[in-house]
């Protein structure tokens, strides 16, 4: 009956958080309904709940649509976490922003027992910041840390591909239902992280997300992390919102710098300037909490491993590697091409891709050598 209430009340506001949390304060010694519907409509007319949602509190078909709701979750494999649940994150509930409770597709949440770093950034990033991106969120995994994002296109997907590939922890936050695939060109993601990880979301099964929903999804990506991670975002965006939330909540802010030349470089470049750590290498989110925190490290779960690896296949980034690690001296990019029959133009994105990763250096002389560890 419990579940029912919380559920019925969220109907009625629409799954609104922000009346959600004008009317629990007020009716949490009395159900809501129960006893004189008359008065109660009037009381939440009075603290600013709409009239159409106030009179929804006599009508029955709320109570249906509540009891639907659980049903269809039960059937679907969706969990209801409420405040009072084991698997409810203490990051997010001891927060100002924690909803009254979400639902959750994937594997069960265990926050409680690991660290957690949220993501975030342009849907319409640089090749580099996808790079850095994905390198972040997978520095993360490998070091144990669960990597949360919201299944944007662009940063957000790089980040939880990353994760995947890290064989780490990922979890989605949805401005949708967690049933509700949005953008469709990240459908084989959303699969992968139901496998790995857990979809989340504030709002019930369903829902197709719209605009104001990705505002509140935001708080759930801050709250769900100890610090965020700012790759690329214009100084007027969607992301400077998420970086003013986490300013807001006191979470660490690290952000990567870029050219001032590029618009997308113009939120991170602000946000060291007043005082984020800067992101110069896509380890330093994870180094950063492995010495500030080293007792919150525990063992997380991590993708299993294939029980018969199939043979390694180099790519040719793995094979620029392998020849410079061979070489061991500083190669120039002709000779490098020459020696691994790559064309020079398609060579020199993969050498500067690698350079952003950390595994090689550019030398005078656009020579390459390893990057010393």
């Amino acid at each position: 009956m419990e579940l029912l209430y919380e559920i019925w009340l969220h109907t009625i506001c629409d799954f609104d958080p922000g009346l959600v949390a004008k009317i629990v304060p007020r009716f949490e010694r009395r159900r809501l309904g129960f006893s004189s519907p008359e008065l109660d409509m009037l009381e939440l007319r009075e603290i600013g709940v709409p009239e159409k949602l106030a009179n929804r509190i006599g009508e029955p078909e709320y109570f249906k649509k509540a009891t639907d709701i659980i049903e269809y979750c039960r059937d679907n494999g969706i969990r209801i976490v409420t405040q009072r649940s084991e698997e409810y994150p203490n990051l997010l509930l001891n927060t100002g922003i924690a909803p009254r409770l979400f639902f959750a597709k994937g594997r069960k949440l265990e926050l409680n027992d690991a660290v957690s770093v949220s993501v975030s950034g342009s849907r319409k990033p640089s090749d580099q910041g996808k790079v850095i991106a994905r390198g972040i969120g997978r520095s993360l995994a490998e070091n144990g840390i669960v990597t949360v994002s919201g299944m944007a296109e662009g940063i957000d997907a790089e980040a939880h591909w990353g994760a995947i590939e890290g064989g780490g922890i990922t979890i989605a936050v949805l401005a949708g239902g967690v049933d509700v695939i949005y953008p469709l060109c990240n459908r084989k993601l959303y699969y992968e992280i139901i496998k790995h990880g857990t979809v989340i979301s504030e709002r019930p099964p369903g829902t197709v997300g719209k605009g104001y929903f990705y505002q509140q999804r935001n708080r759930l990506v801050v709250g769900l992390g100890l610090g965020t991670v700012f790759v690329e975002g214009e100084i007027k965006s969607g992301t400077s919102m998420t970086a003013r939330l986490a300013l807001d909540n006191n979470r660490d802010i690290f952000a990567v710098p870029g050219n001032p030349m590029n618009p997308h470089a113009g939120l991170p470049n602000q946000l060291i300037a007043e005082g984020a750590i800067v992101v110069n290498d896509t380890n330093v989110p994870a180094e950063y909490y492995r010495a500030q925190n080293p007792e919150l490290f525990k063992a997380v779960p991590r993708i299993p491993e294939p029980e018969e690896p199939q043979k390694a296949v180099l790519t040719e980034e793995d094979k620029i590697i392998k020849y410079l690690k061979e070489k061991g001296d500083a190669i120039a990019l002709d000779e490098i091409s020459e020696a691994l029959g790559i064309a020079v133009s398609a060579l020199s994105g993969k050498l500067t891709v690698l350079a952003i990763k950390g595994s090689i250096r550019q030398e005078s002389g656009n020579r390459y050598i390893i990057a010393k560890k």
